[in-house]
């Protein structure tokens, strides 16, 4: 799956669009930050995209100020600022407190990276701006958009025009509902009448439907990609750098990352690991590819194939990736074995498709028709159980939409009654 793809549609609507518009929203990037991470034009769908909600063109977009705290009274702090899209690539520049490209302003809590021309493309289909320190504690707290000499296009909260339009628009939906026929009112409540009555038969049909056995993390087996301990100290630092078999002395073989696998990480911090993709040979420069949260757990991260392939925007890990590098998310990282792993085994016991349908689909029964010699007995057509192949991903994902799929069809019944 190409997250990427999906984004791009969408984003092409936003890119024509005059940056005029922001100064009557200024939409707040405080929904858009995550992680050190300003998402101008997001790569996966469950990040936000703060372009396209603001009425923004990604090309309007010059720089950004963190607005941060350093912390524990460092002598100097440092680290690196910059973008990260299709046209940039993993573009950065290093800040510090002294003798660094750019110097951060202490006394007013500021990392600020202007550019002199536009930082992104109008063909970019992924755009962020971040920060990352590798020298203190600096802890980011929000962050304004800059545009053409330093014009900030966003706020931290969001201006008056805009809470002014909320009020009006919530002013006119109430007029609007007042204004409603009783005969929209009575579909209204028979449309709703219906939407209950296919949730009950959904929550039927899951009561009914054995559940998914949980993961056993502790059995799974695969091949060892590396079991020596490692750490980071935190801040966005690197726990295993394992360069690939291309390179002089390189040992990790790119070959093995392939659909049907799984790369799974034993871990101990506060928040989850995240695996970076590196290349310097042509492919994306600097790739991070976050843990796939429905198959993950509390000291065990995993990393699925199609999370990797959208984040490197490439299936060719063979000719172009250069580094396989387990890092930390900004809490200090312990790990203690990192295990190439079959898909399927991440969801062992899930309950199959076929299953589901099948425990779904009424019982045969016999029908007895008059006979002089001999009864008659009619079957009822066994349900079809074909399915479509599965791509890798969670078969119990899958067993919870065949479900929903038969609640759905109790929904339209309902409403044809």
């Amino acid at each position: 799956m190409n997250f990427k793809k999906i984004v791009a549609t969408f984003a092409a609507a936003a890119l024509s669009v005059s940056a005029l518009s922001v100064s009557a929203m200024a939409l707040s990037t405080k929904d858009y930050l995550k992680d050190g991470v300003v998402y101008i034009n997001a790569d996966k769908p469950e990040d936000p995209t703060w372009a396209i909600d603001a009425g923004v063109a990604q090309t309007d977009v010059y720089g950004v100020t963190f607005h941060v705290t350093f912390e524990g009274n460092d002598e100097w702090y440092g680290g690196g600022i910059g973008a990260n899209s299709n046209s940039t690539g993993w573009k950065s520049i290093e800040w510090g407190t002294n003798s660094k490209e750019i110097t951060a302003d202490v006394e007013n809590n500021t990392i600020t990276w202007l550019s002199d021309a536009p930082v992104f493309a109008e063909t970019d289909e992924y755009a962020q701006l971040w920060l990352q320190t590798w020298t203190g504690k600096v802890t980011v707290n929000s962050a304004d958009v800059l545009g053409k000499d330093g014009v900030i296009l966003s706020t931290d909260e969001a201006p008056a025009e805009t809470e002014a339009a909320a009020e009006e628009t919530e002013a006119e939906t109430e007029a609007e509902t007042e204004a409603e026929t009783e005969e929209e009112a009575a579909e209204e409540t028979e449309a709703e009448a219906a939407e209950e009555e296919a949730e009950e038969a959904a929550e039927e049909a899951e009561d009914d439907a054995p559940a998914a056995a949980a993961i056993d993390y502790s059995a799974l087996t695969g091949e060892v990609i590396t079991d020596t301990e490692a750490t980071s100290a935190g801040s966005w630092g690197q726990a295993i750098t394992l360069t690939t078999v291309k390179n002089e002395n390189g040992v990790f073989d790119p070959a093995i990352l392939t659909p049907d696998k799984a790369v799974v990480v034993y871990y101990k911090a506060d928040t989850a690991p995240e695996v970076v993709l590196q290349s310097w040979s042509g492919g994306e420069g600097w790739a991070k590819v976050p843990a796939n949260e429905e198959l993950s757990t509390d000291g065990v991260a995993v990393f699925t194939y199609d999370y990797m392939t959208a984040m490197y925007q490439s299936e060719d890990f063979s000719s172009t990736l250069d580094a396989f590098i387990v890092g930390d998310t900004g809490s200090e990282l312990t790990v203690s074995k990192v295990l190439l792993v079959d898909a399927a085994s991440l969801t062992a016991g899930a309950e199959s498709d076929e299953d589901v349908i099948e425990d779904a689909a009424p019982a045969e029964e016999e029908v007895v028709t008059e006979a002089p010699a001999e009864e008659a007995v009619t079957e009822a057509p066994a349900a079809d159980t074909t399915t479509a192949p599965a791509a890798t991903g969670n078969t119990a994902a899958a067993s919870i939409a065949a479900v929903m799929a038969l609640a759905g069809a109790a929904a339209v019944i309902s409403k044809r009654k």
